[in-house]
């Protein structure tokens, strides 16, 4: 839970709405251009069949797709977490589905909130393991 610190820090720009036009001028165009460099940098790096990026609706966070991943998205978050990358195996936000879906296994969400060179070796380290697993398993 947070502190109270940060909440009256911000009342002042609850009560006179002036936190809606920092989200929508400063915020906003912060991290879409954030977002959009990361997604730049993965079009780039990754060079997979099938690889796709969800479209990047504000959140901090990328979903990356990756389409018949030979491993599960579980191996290859162990794999990266080795290399020191932490990204969230896509499987966890699909609870309770009726069927099994390989979708599931194929995504990961990555957050680029982080310092920009964190988020650059970040993806290089991404691209360069997911290039490596098709690599290793080509027919």
């Amino acid at each position: 839970s947070p502190g109270s610190i940060g909440p009256e820090l911000a009342l002042p720009f609850i009560q006179d709405k002036s936190i809606i036009s920092m989200s929508k001028n400063i915020v906003q165009p912060f991290y879409h251009a954030r977002a959009m460099h990361a997604v730049k940098l993965l079009q780039e790096q990754i060079t997979v069949p099938g690889f796709r990026i969800h479209k990047p609706e504000g959140a901090i966070f990328l979903w990356l797709w990756f389409k018949d991943l030979p491993i599960t998205c579980e191996e290859l978050y162990q794999r990266l977490k080795q290399k020191g990358v932490l990204i969230v195996p896509g499987h966890y936000f699909f609870p309770g589905l009726a069927q099994e879906w390989p979708h599931t296994h194929e995504c990961i969400r990555m957050n680029y909130s982080q310092k920009t060179e964190d988020v650059e070796k970040g993806i290089a380290i991404i691209a360069a393991e997911v290039n490596a697993i098709y690599a290793e398993h080509q027919v």
